[in-house]
């Protein structure tokens, strides 16, 4: 992406420990602006926390909902502040950067919490990448053949709103998925 120094480029994320952090830590050398959202939870440490109110809370429990008619799995409560706060980080994006691994159960989907924010992409149409960290390979969403397809190599960020999320116990092969995806995309800011 060309950028002027008036472009800014905004990472939505959840910013928790793994994938969320290290998207959060990189981009920021990249001159990336990272918001990460929560929802009454203690444990969020991001520095960029952006606490969603009761109204976008309910609103994210609509599209867990939504969601979960492709997942069919059983919605975990004790979770559900964080599954909920996904849409905030689905909602603003143009595209979905995921680093987790792609599972088969029911459907072809993403694994853990990162699987309700990709299927709340997919229900939206959004562009959607997901680094499996298992394959070690990037992954796209095909809406025509309603899969994800291996990507040849590593995609590029080309919107100005993107969402950066993953898995909690990211490996090295997934900090460097995400190292690649900003060199790929943008020049670091000195």
């Amino acid at each position: 992406m060309k950028r002027t120094t008036k472009t800014i480029i905004i990472c939505h994320s959840g910013g928790a420990i793994g994938a969320d952090t290290v998207f959060e830590t990189i981009g920021e050398s990249h001159g990336i602006i990272t918001l990460a959202y929560s929802y009454k939870t203690l444990e969020h440490q991001s520095k960029n926390k952006i606490e969603i109110n009761e109204e976008s809370f309910l609103k994210g429990v609509e599209k867990v909902h939504l969601a979960n008619k492709s997942l069919q799995r059983k919605i975990n409560y004790k979770y559900i502040n964080l599954l909920s706060r996904n849409w905030q980080q689905i909602k603003n994006a143009d595209q979905v950067f995921a680093i987790s691994k792609i599972i088969f159960k029911n459907i072809e989907c993403v694994s853990g919490g990162t699987g309700w924010a990709v299927q709340m992409a997919i229900d939206h149409q959004k562009e959607i990448f997901v680094f499996d960290q298992i394959q070690n390979t990037w992954f796209t969403w095909s809406y025509s053949e309603s899969k994800f397809c291996i990507l040849p190599s590593c995609p590029k960020i080309t919107s100005l709103n993107f969402a950066g999320i993953g898995i909690r116990k990211i490996t090295i092969n997934g900090i460097k998925a995400i190292e690649d995806l900003y060199s790929n995309s943008f020049n670091k800011v000195l």
